[in-house]
């Protein structure tokens, strides 16, 4: 049962969160919270506190859908149900669009740990887990992407630039190229790492050496010729302006060429002054690049905000 310890803050001092995942052998790391009221939250269970299905169990017969966390303690939900993002987000009793938030928060910790440092095998498999969850929901629901794609914004930093660019793919290869799951993953995978060879070269203004790095790196750690392609053409354009090798039309993967038309939209979505909508964006990316991008891929991104 809740303890008798009354909390009040404006709404956007907490989240609402899934029971989902909660439930672990270790004790918890952060308080959870009942909301009782539009600005009143209880303490349910405080740190260090054990947590099972039991307990989880009576709060759901007594028609409780959902836990609280404060802000601050945001981090550390999304590190505790990381492992359960795939069972969060199959759980249709939960709305779509406050499961993609913990996909979201899921994803952000993942790519911001696997390009803070150098990428190795275990991190290749966490992004490999949280993309395999996010292109379930993607095949599964006819809003799945539109719900995604609700919760990205702006990139401030290449975790968050790599996550965009990664989900948008996904979307993407699925609109254009169909539905094909291990093709969608692909795109997901090949989107996150992208510009892994950034990593520990950040200082770098003008860094044209990132393809061919991080395509060496992701080739070391065994990934697709596919993935690997990615990160060293994404920069080629189909009228053969690009780098590193001048690549025209057809010559450039085609997931290269997915990447890098998403890596060109945030890229100008994200770094207008002042900012810009969406379709201004990619007004100016038609404008800007012209017969850069392949028609067919271009119309299709479009499609993607239209929908």
């Amino acid at each position: 049962m809740a303890t008798a310890v009354a909390t009040a803050a404006p709404i956007s001092g907490y989240l609402g969160v899934p029971l989902e995942g909660l439930a672990q052998r270790t004790p918890l790391q952060f308080p959870l919270y009942l909301r009782t009221a539009v600005d009143t939250w209880i303490l349910y269970r405080d740190v260090r506190a054990p947590l099972n299905e039991d307990h989880l169990g009576r709060l759901q017969a007594e028609g409780t859908t959902e836990l609280w966390v404060r802000d601050q303690d945001r981090l550390a939900y999304f590190q505790r149900v990381e492992g359960a993002v795939d069972r969060i987000l199959r759980d249709k009793h939960v709305p779509v669009e406050r499961r993609v938030d913990v996909l979201h928060g899921v994803a952000v910790g993942v790519a911001e740990t696997i390009l803070g440092s150098r990428l190795d095998g275990d991190g290749v498999k966490r992004a490999q887990k949280v993309l395999v969850a996010a292109s379930g929901l993607m095949l599964r629901e006819g809003n799945g992407f539109q719900a995604i794609r609700r919760v990205l914004s702006a990139s401030r930093s290449l975790a968050t630039h790599s996550l965009m660019v990664s989900f948008m793919s996904m979307g993407l290869v699925r609109q254009v190229l169909g539905a094909d799951p291990s093709v969608v993953l692909e795109a997901g995978l090949a989107g996150m790492l992208h510009d892994v060879g950034k990593v520990g070269h950040e200082q770098l203004d003008h860094d044209p050496e990132h393809t061919t790095r991080g395509h060496d790196q992701l080739h070391a750690l065994g990934l697709s010729p596919a993935v690997c392609d990615a990160a060293l053409y994404h920069h080629e354009r189909f009228d053969g302006s690009g780098f590193p090798r001048g690549l025209v039309g057809e010559q450039i993967p085609e997931l290269a060429r997915v990447v890098g038309l998403v890596n060109t939209f945030d890229k100008v979505f994200s770094n207008q002054t002042p900012r810009v909508g969406v379709f201004d964006a990619l007004r100016i990316v038609a404008q800007a690049y012209r017969g850069c991008f392949e028609d067919g891929l271009a119309q299709g991104f479009v499609k993607l905000f239209r929908s």
